[in-house]
C-alpha cells in the first residue's frame, strides 16, 4: 500500500447537547424536590424534638448509655 491509498481516519460524532431549557427545567425541579424534602425534614425534627411520642422517649431511655 502506498501513502496515496491510505484510507482516512473515520471521525466519531460529537455528542449531542441537551437543550438549554431542558438543563433548566431538570434543575428548577430538582432544586423544588429538595427544598421540599427539607422543609418536611425539618418540620418532623422540630415535632418530634419538641413533643416526642411515647415510643421515641422509651426507645431513647433504652439505649445504653457508656458515658454514663
Amino acid at each position: 500500500m502506498t501513502r496515496d491509498n491510505v484510507p482516512a481516519p473515520a471521525q466519531l460524532p460529537t455528542p449531542r447537547q441537551p437543550a438549554g431549557g431542558a438543563c433548566l427545567t431538570a434543575a428548577i425541579s430538582q432544586g423544588a424536590v429538595q427544598g421540599a424534602v427539607r422543609s418536611i425534614t425539618a418540620r418532623l425534627v422540630d415535632k418530634f424534638l419538641t413533643n416526642p411520642p411515647d415510643w421515641l422517649r422509651v426507645l431513647w431511655h433504652a439505649l445504653p448509655r457508656p458515658w454514663e
